[in-house]
């Protein structure tokens, strides 16, 4: 389903708070009188603090749904503010409802590389936000360990700081912020041996808490996306680049090829086509590499209870039929259980439930692996009503 931000028009409800990319709704309050907030993430991306003019489609579906897979993974490490994803249609798939909190006015931020800000930093004075590092790293360098370097939060149109602990515990306390520390730390050595066994590098991520009113500190906004973290493919890495599932990619392109200069007061330019698709695709690839799925775009549902997914095969003249029975095996041994192909050259696949767009393009990518090869000319799949 697209998404376009005057769809937000329709939602009955109060709206708090707008940032770069999100907006806050006032939601009822539950039985108890607990706070609630609704929460959309919207397609808008920023770099270099701008909103860019125009969206990266499906960008805050990918963020939400990858931040609900994260926040499963992390659930024995800490509280998330996730109440419920029973949203309206509208913003169905890309918001969320979750609590009200106090929220910490600082970004927490782990790395366990070394590059963007904190490369800057380093080339300077061998630190990062007052740490002391050894000599000889360079941009992607592995750290000794993981270092927690908090920065401040910047309103629309500021740039965020970098600050040391020091500076910190002034802002939010020496309790506050060794729990932040300590939370911080603890979600990143999680997510990076998670990411890690995917073949990507979680080189640096930033995530933000808030407080309950009994004081329980708790996991907020996002975590773990393309957004908020940089992924890097592991074996590129290996090999000497650093090849980007983030908006790193769209960064680059800002900085390298459009003319556009940062440090001016000039806005950024309008993206191409190529970079708003290549970006998406950098976004889908993370979120699939690390769930192990594919993106469903919010609205995907089913196609209708009276379909059939259908392959025409077109095999080279001088082949013979494709034998269904044998194909029929072959997607099991690949794992694509509950599909069923009929002998032919038109192969109707019979499905264990109803059809939606994610079984759909599991066929695709079926018919893909089976289908490549030498015999085969060509093949279509499609969805008739039975």
């Amino acid at each position: 389903m697209s998404f376009d931000e005057s769809d937000l028009g329709a939602l009955d409800v109060p709206q708090i708070h707008a940032g770069k990319v999100r907006r806050l709704y006032a939601w009822p309050a539950d039985e108890s009188g607990r706070g609630r907030l609704l929460m959309v993430a919207t397609d808008a991306v920023s770099a270099y603090d701008h909103v860019l003019s125009r969206p990266i489609p499906d960008k805050g579906a990918v963020l939400t749904q990858l931040s609900q897979w994260w926040f499963a993974q992390l659930d024995e490490v800490v509280d998330n503010h996730v109440l419920s994803t029973d949203v309206p249609a509208v913003v169905e798939g890309r918001a969320v409802i979750c609590e009200a909190l106090e929220m910490f006015p600082v970004e927490c931020v782990a790395r366990g590389y070394l590059t963007g800000s904190g490369w800057a930093e380093y080339q300077a004075s061998r630190t990062v936000c007052g740490i002391d590092l050894p000599e000889g790293l360079h941009d992607g360098s592995r750290l000794p360990e993981p270092i927690f370097t908090p920065a401040t939060k910047a309103e629309l149109g500021e740039h965020d700081e970098n600050i040391d602990f020091a500076r910190m515990v002034d802002i939010v306390g020496a309790e506050a912020a060794e729990r932040l520390r300590t939370l911080t730390l603890a979600i990143y050595a999680r997510a990076e041996q998670i990411a890690r066994e995917r073949g990507i590098i979680l080189a640096d991520t930033k995530v933000e808490f808030g407080r309950r009113p009994d004081g329980t500190i708790v996991l907020a906004d996002e975590v773990l996306t393309p957004d908020s973290s940089r992924f890097w493919d592991a074996t590129a890495w290996q090999e000497g680049s650093l090849e980007s599932f983030d908006k790193q990619y769209l960064r680059d392109w800002l900085t390298r090829e459009s003319g556009w200069d940062k440090g001016s007061d000039a806005p950024p330019p309008p993206l191409p086509d190529d970079v708003v698709t290549a970006t998406r695709e950098r976004y889908l690839e993370a979120y699939q590499r690390l769930t192990g799925s594919a993106f469903v775009p919010a609205g995907a549902g089913r196609i209708s209870p009276m379909a059939k997914i259908v392959v025409d095969v077109m095999p080279k003249p001088e082949i013979l039929d494709p034998q269904g029975k044998a194909v029929t095996g072959a997607l099991q041994r690949l794992g694509h259980s509950g599909l069923t192909v009929r002998q032919g050259k038109r192969f109707e696949i019979e499905v264990d439930g109803e059809i939606t767009d994610a079984r759909l393009d599991e066929v695709r990518q079926a018919a893909e692996t089976l289908l490549a090869n030498t015999v085969i000319e060509q093949f279509d799949v499609r969805v008739e009503e039975a």
